[in-house]
């Protein structure tokens, strides 16, 4: 099969394109980062200029197209006016944000908090745009990009036209091997540090938020790739419904910390909460973020290669390997010395030995 692949050299790029290496790949990208794939055919421009593109993509004759980088609609017209009638059908890559029980937990929403998780047909967000503020972000800020994010209007947009049929998958958190965000590095940083206790607020630690590693995540779009489901949505995530506490200690079991997880009271300070920088600090942690990912399963035979449990080594064997900063740890003693202080303290959830 002949696939053309919007942004295919980042995180999950990467690892798409290692997935689908028996086929033939064509990945178009603006050469900023490492691009070293090998059998991919690399075609340097900017996807923002797609149309300039259009007589080179029109000699592929590509089979499908996978659309990574699609961040709103606009991009995604883009996409549609230069690729129709010249591909057959495509596959989006979307994100559980779409879903009103992001809207409630990112605090844009005020609604009733979900308690079951999100299938495909689930509520989506009312109010777009959830990470726009008042004010836009300055035009040299890296977050800048977060302003024009929705990934509601990039379904929208494909799903209602015919000329590019398309799928479209949604993923959860994606962790492992080369996430530019280094999540589980807070955490990691204060068990190397032998910090004895780390505090969330009650709700953070007990908040279940949906994760897929980053090669599970690969193969399950490397699956609708292979597979026609034209106007089929897909959720992606692992099985395991682990809390943030859970994360915690199955980390901690990893690198041999011995250390407890404390909880805060809810109110007490709003940066006892996950280690999550996307979300905006009034998140409502009662909100869980779970994804139903049976239809992926039962339809198409999606299964993971690699189990939690491997998936974790990985994951802290290369955190292990790249630089990592310092920490400060004035807010931490704080947090403890409220702790201390008594009366709005749960009981201590200590880490218990052996692997899950």
């Amino acid at each position: 099969m002949r696939i053309l692949i919007i942004g295919g050299t980042g995180f999950i790029g990467r690892e798409v394109c290692r997935t689908l290496a028996d086929h033939d790949l064509w990945v178009l990208h603006r050469g900023q980062t490492n691009a070293d794939l090998a059998g991919v055919r690399h075609i340097q421009g900017d996807r923002q200029a797609l149309g300039a593109q259009r007589h080179l993509l029109s000699s592929i004759r590509a089979d499908v197209v996978l659309d990574m980088t699609s961040i709103n609609g606009g991009d995604a017209k883009d996409v549609i006016d230069c690729l129709a009638g010249l591909v057959g059908r495509a596959v989006v890559v979307s994100s559980g944000s779409v879903y009103r029980s992001f809207g409630i937990l990112a605090g844009v929403e005020s609604a009733e908090v979900i308690a079951t998780p999100s299938r495909e047909d689930s509520p989506l967000r009312q109010r777009l745009f959830p990470y726009r503020h008042r004010l836009l972000r300055a035009e040299d800020d890296p977050w800048r990009w977060f302003d024009h994010y929705e990934k509601i209007l990039v379904e929208r947009a494909y799903l209602q036209q015919q000329t590019l049929p398309a799928t479209i998958i949604r993923l959860p958190m994606v962790y492992g091997p080369g996430d530019p965000d280094s999540r589980l590095s807070f955490y990691l940083r204060r068990m190397l540090d032998q910090r004895e206790s780390i505090v969330l607020h009650q709700s953070g630690a007990a908040w279940r938020n949906s994760r897929a590693f980053v090669s599970n995540v690969a193969q399950a779009i490397a699956t609708l790739v292979l597979h026609e489901s034209p106007g089929s949505v897909y959720n992606v995530a692992e099985p395991g419904d682990w809390s943030e506490a859970d994360w915690i200690r199955a980390l901690g079991r990893e690198v041999g910390w011995t250390g407890t997880v404390r909880t805060l009271a809810d109110g007490v300070d709003w940066r006892a909460r996950p280690s999550i920088s996307e979300l905006p600090e009034h998140s409502n942690f009662a909100q869980h973020l779970r994804l139903d990912s049976s239809c992926i399963r039962d339809e198409l035979g999606y299964a993971e290669r690699v189990t939690p449990e491997e998936a974790l080594r990985l994951t802290v064997q290369d955190l292990l390997s790249r630089p990592m900063p310092a920490a400060d740890y004035r807010l931490d003693d704080a947090l403890l010395q409220a702790l201390e202080a008594g009366g709005s303290a749960s009981p201590r959830v200590r880490a218990m030995p052996g692997r899950r």
